[in-house]
C-alpha cells in the first residue's frame, strides 16, 4: 500500500510540474541541514538532507508552503520555504543596532502599526518592496517566517560587490543555474564590478554588465567564502572570551543593556561567547542559547584571558565594587542612627578584640563605620565637571539625586569606589573620587 501511495505521490508531483509551467528560479538553504522531503508534510519519508548554502532548482509554485524543487544531486521532492532564501527576493539587508538591541517588525508603515515580532540587531532579512520609506520585508525568527513592515533608517543594505577574475585577462560565462551545466547567458571582462545579489555554495548570483545570472566563486575576488546563512542561527557573530580581571568574581549576563537589568546568568572566566553586536559599553550576545548582553570591557576578542580563580558568585558591595556584577534590587544597608533603638558604643577594654554582635550593620572591608552622627568624618563634594551624582544603591544604578561642588555632609562609610554619605539629612552613595575629607 505504501509502494502504491509513494507512486501515485510521484505521478501526481511531475503532473503538476508539467502544468505549472514558470521562469526558472532558484533558491538555497538558509541555514542547517534541511529535509527534502517526498511528500509536502514533514512527517513524509526524508530522501536527503542538504546543508547551509545548497542550491535548490525550484520547480512549481507552493503547496501549504512546500515547493517543490531539484537538487544539485538530481533528486526531486519538497522543502519547505520557511527554510529557503530565494533569488526572486533581489534586495538584501541587515537590522541595525537599535536600543535594547532588537527592531519591531510592524503590521502596517506606521510607528502606530500594531508590532508583528521583534527581529534580533544584526540579523539578515530580504526587502521584497521599498517603495518608500518604510520598507515591506520577510524575516526568519526563530523557524518562522515573518512578513511586514520595518523603516529603512533601521536597515543596512548588504551591498556586496566582488571583481571578476581569470588567470589569462578573458571573459567569464554568467549562467542561467548554479552549474556548469546550465547555459551561458552573456560573459563579462576580467576587472568587471559585479553587485553580489546572494551567495551560495561555490556559486553566486550576481548581477553586473546588464546581467543577471549565476558566477561560479573560482573566478570571483573580494568576497571570499562568507555568506547569508551559518550554521546555527542567520545571525552573524565574533567569538570572544570573559576576561575579568578580577579572576576570582563571574561576569553576568544582563536581559538588557543596562547594570540594572536582570541577570541571565554568571560567568567565569574564559567563557566563550557569540558576539552578534560589538559596541563601546555593551555587547549584544549568546552563551549556548541564552541572549543577553555584557559589558565590552569585561570580554577578550583576541583568544587571551585570566585564567580562573575560585569564583565567587557574590561581590563585596562595599570594598572593591565590581559594578556590573550588582544583582538587580541591592540592600541598602540602615546606618546605627537611623535604627529604631540606639546603638551605644562599647565600652573599652570590656568585651573582646573582635566582637560579633547580633544584628551587624553591614560595614566595609578595613573601614569602621560610625556609630553615631556626632562622630563621623565632615565630607565635601569635589568634581572636575559638571554635577555630582548621588545613587540609592551601592551598585550606583538608581539614581537619587545630584548636588554641585562644595556641597558638604557626613561620610557613614567608605569604600574602595563607593561611600555612604548623609547629606541634607538623606542617605545616599557617591563615588569615592567625588569625596575629599
Amino acid at each position: 500500500m505504501k509502494k502504491k501511495l509513494a507512486l501515485l505521490l510521484s505521478l501526481l508531483l511531475f503532473l503538476m510540474l508539467s502544468c505549472l509551467a514558470m521562469a526558472d528560479e532558484y533558491a538555497i538553504v538558509t541555514n542547517g541541514r534541511l529535509n527534502l522531503r517526498q511528500s509536502p508534510t514533514s512527517s513524509s519519508a526524508s530522501l536527503g538532507q542538504y546543508r547551509g548554502g545548497t542550491w535548490i532548482h525550484l520547480l512549481g509554485q507552493p503547496i501549504n508552503g512546500w515547493y517543490p524543487v531539484s537538487t544539485p544531486d538530481g533528486r526531486t521532492g519538497y522543502m519547505y520555504g520557511t527554510y529557503l532564501t530565494f533569488t526572486s527576493n533581489q534586495s538584501y539587508g541587515i537590522v541595525k543596532y537599535a536600543q535594547g538591541g532588537y527592531v519591531n517588525l510592524r503590521s502596517g508603515p506606521s510607528l502606530s502599526s500594531p508590532i508583528i515580532t521583534q527581529v534580533t540587531s544584526g540579523t539578515s532579512i530580504s526587502i521584497l518592496d521599498d517603495s518608500y520609506e518604510w520598507n515591506y520585508v520577510s524575516v526568519s525568527v526563530y523557524g518562522n517566517t515573518y512578513q511586514g513592515y520595518m523603516h529603512d533608517s533601521l536597515i543596512t543594505r548588504s551591498g556586496d560587490t566582488a571583481t571578476v577574475v581569470t588567470r589569462n585577462g578573458g571573459k567569464v560565462n554568467v549562467r542561467s543555474g548554479p552549474s556548469f551545466s546550465y547555459s551561458s547567458i552573456g560573459s563579462l571582462s576580467s576587472g568587471t564590478k559585479v553587485n553580489v545579489l546572494l551567495k551560495g555554495t561555490d556559486w553566486y548570483w550576481i548581477s553586473g554588465g546588464g546581467l543577471t545570472g549565476f558566477m561560479s566563486t573560482s573566478y570571483l575576488s573580494g568576497t571570499g567564502k562568507s555568506s547569508n546563512y551559518s550554521s546555527n542561527t542567520s545571525t552573524s557573530y565574533t567569538t570572544a572570551y570573559v576576561n575579568n580581571p578580577r579572576s576570582t568574581q563571574v561576569l553576568n549576563l544582563r536581559a538588557s543593556a543596562s547594570q540594572s537589568s536582570r541577570s541571565l546568568g554568571q560567568y567565569k572566566n574564559g567563557t566563550k561567547v557569540r558576539v552578534v553586536y560589538k559596541g563601546n559599553t555593551w555587547c549584544e550576545v549568546y552563551v549556548g542559547t541564552k541572549h543577553g548582553y555584557m559589558m565590552t570591557r569585561y570580554l577578550s576578542f583576541n583568544g587571551n584571558y585570566l585564567p580562573p580563580a575560585t569564583v565567587t558568585s557574590a561581590p563585596d558591595y562595599y570594598s572593591g565594587i565590581n559594578y556590573y556584577q550588582q544583582p538587580t534590587i541591592t540592600p541598602t544597608p540602615i546606618p546605627y542612627y537611623q535604627q529604631s533603638q540606639p546603638v551605644a558604643p562599647p565600652p573599652v577594654n570590656s568585651a573582646p578584640a573582635n566582637p560579633a554582635p547580633a544584628n551587624p550593620a553591614p560595614a566595609p572591608a578595613n573601614n569602621t563605620q560610625q556609630s553615631t552622627t556626632s562622630n563621623v568624618r565632615e565630607i565635601t563634594l569635589v568634581s572636575t565637571g559638571g554635577a555630582i551624582s548621588v545613587y540609592n544603591d551601592s551598585g550606583m544604578t538608581q539614581l537619587k539625586t545630584t548636588y554641585s561642588a562644595g556641597k558638604t555632609g557626613k561620610l557613614l562609610s567608605s569604600g574602595d569606589k563607593v561611600c555612604l554619605v548623609l547629606i541634607d539629612n538623606s542617605v545616599g552613595y557617591v563615588a569615592t573620587s567625588n569625596i575629599a575629607y
